[in-house]
C-alpha cells in the first residue's frame, strides 16, 4: 500500500492500472511494440536475402528506416536478434499447422494422417522463408552454437515430439508388442521428408504436393502395420 495526495492508502497494484488506463502510457508502448516489429520483419528480409552472415545491424537499421539505438533497445546484439526473428516467424508459420493430435470420429488413421501432411507440405509449400531459413542456420559450421540455431532445433524437436505422441495414440496393436520407439521413428522420418520435399522444392517447383502427400501417408501406414 502507498499514501496518495489525501494521506490514504491506495491499493497495491494502482500504478500498473492507472498505466494501462492512461493513454499517454499506453502510446509508446503501442510504438515499442511497433518498433519490434518492424526491426524482426526487415531482419528476416535481409536473412532471407543474405543469410546469416550478410545481415549485419547496420542493414536492419536502412531496411527497418530505425536507428541503431532502437535496435540496440530490444536487441543485445545480432544472435539475439536472429533468435527473436526466429521465434517471430515460427508463430506465424505454426499458425496454419495442423495440430497432431488422435483423430475423433469415423476419419481412418491413414486418411487423418494424410490430410495432416498435406496441411504441413503446403504451409512449408506456400510459406518456404521461416524453413528454410532455419536449415541453413542448422548447417552452418560456427565456433560457437548460435542462439538462433539452437532454438530452431527445439522447436524441430517440438514438432517432432507432437508427432510421436500422435502416433502413441492410434498405432494399432498393444503398445507392449510394438517394436521399441517406433512412434519416434515414425515422426522422425515424417520430418526428414518434409525437409527433403522442401529441398526438392527449392530446385524443382513442378511437385504435386498432395500427390507426394499421400504417398507419405500410404508408406507410413504401411510401416505402422507392420511393426506394431
Amino acid at each position: 500500500m502507498t499514501k496518495g495526495a489525501t494521506g490514504q492508502r491506495k491499493p497495491a497494484g494502482w500504478r500498473a492500472a492507472r498505466a494501462a488506463a492512461d493513454p499517454a502510457v499506453r502510446r509508446p508502448r503501442r510504438r515499442g511494440a511497433e518498433s519490434r516489429r518492424r526491426i524482426l520483419e526487415a531482419t528476416f528480409e535481409l536473412a532471407h536475402e543474405l543469410g546469416y552472415q550478410g545481415t549485419s545491424i547496420s542493414k536492419v537499421v536502412e531496411r527497418s528506416g530505425l536507428p541503431a539505438s532502437s535496435v540496440y533497445w530490444h536487441f543485445a546484439d545480432k544472435d539475439a536478434l536472429f533468435a527473436a526473428m526466429i521465434r517471430h516467424s515460427f508463430a506465424q508459420w505454426a499458425a496454419s499447422l495442423p495440430r497432431w493430435s488422435a483423430p475423433g470420429g469415423t476419419v481412418s488413421r491413414r486418411d487423418e494422417l494424410a490430410r495432416r501432411i498435406r496441411s504441413a507440405i503446403a504451409s512449408i509449400a506456400t510459406s518456404p522463408e521461416f524453413w528454410r531459413l532455419g536449415l541453413v542456420l542448422s548447417l552452418q559450421r560456427q565456433p560457437a552454437e548460435l542462439q538462433a540455431r539452437r532454438l530452431f532445433k527445439q522447436i524441430r524437436r517440438r514438432v517432432i515430439a507432437n508427432m510421436a505422441e500422435f502416433w502413441r495414440q492410434v498405432l494399432p496393436g498393444r503398445p507392449g508388442r510394438r517394436t521399441v520407439g517406433l512412434p519416434e521413428r515414425l515422426a522422425r522420418i515424417t520430418m526428414a521428408t518434409a525437409d527433403g520435399l522442401f529441398v526438392a522444392a527449392q530446385i524443382d517447383s513442378r511437385h504435386d504436393h498432395e500427390r507426394l502427400a499421400d504417398l507419405l501417408a500410404d508408406m507410413l501406414e504401411s510401416v505402422a502395420v507392420r511393426f506394431s
